[in-house]
């Protein structure tokens, strides 16, 4: 019997994992220096942003401490999101109070770990939704799967490739 030699097969990746963009807006490489935001008053510090208004106090009393626009301040002044959490259904304007304050507690709970993440704006559509706008895809995430866990509904999340953007739609019938 005749022996088959060893088949070469070319081997096609037909999906090229892309490399994950840079937020612009956060700075490249450390300062040294401690800086703090004018506007909400955090506080750059050994690589981390602090809302501490301690920290702040200090830092702002230290000669050499820079004086500058945090990342946050600079997507809220540029109106640049990072997600976009739109509330739909007949469900959302009777009960507009619980869920901003659901949003209202969501945002300070995760400020409190880092102050770059923050709610940028809240707006009615007109059609009966509610549209979030907020500085980074990771607190929209979060707010989504918040507002799923307390007044239940459908959300669907949506990452962008080419940006740093996630959509999260909640969807709940009366």
């Amino acid at each position: 019997m005749k022996m088959v030699g060893k088949v070469e097969r070319s081997y096609k990746q037909t999906y090229k994992k892309k490399t994950s963009t840079q937020d612009p807006y956060l700075p490249r490489g450390a300062s040294r220096k401690i800086s703090f935001c004018e506007g909400c008053h955090s506080v750059y510090k050994n690589k981390r942003w602090y809302a501490d208004p301690d920290l702040y106090d200090a830092a702002a009393k230290i000669p050499d401490a820079a004086a500058m626009v945090c990342p946050a301040c600079l997507k809220i002044r540029d109106n640049f999101p990072g997600g976009i959490v739109t509330l739909k259904g007949d469900y959302v304007l009777p009960h507009k109070q619980d869920l901003m304050n659901l949003i209202k507690n969501e945002e300070a709970r995760a400020r409190a770990f880092n102050p770059l993440e923050r709610v940028m704006s809240v707006k009615e559509n007109g059609f009966g939704s509610i549209i979030i706008s907020t500085t980074n895809e990771k607190l929209a995430q979060r707010l989504g799967r918040a507002i799923k866990k307390a007044f239940h509904g459908e959300v669907a999340y949506h990452w962008s490739h080419d940006n740093k953007l996630a959509r999260v739609d909640w969807e709940r019938a009366a």
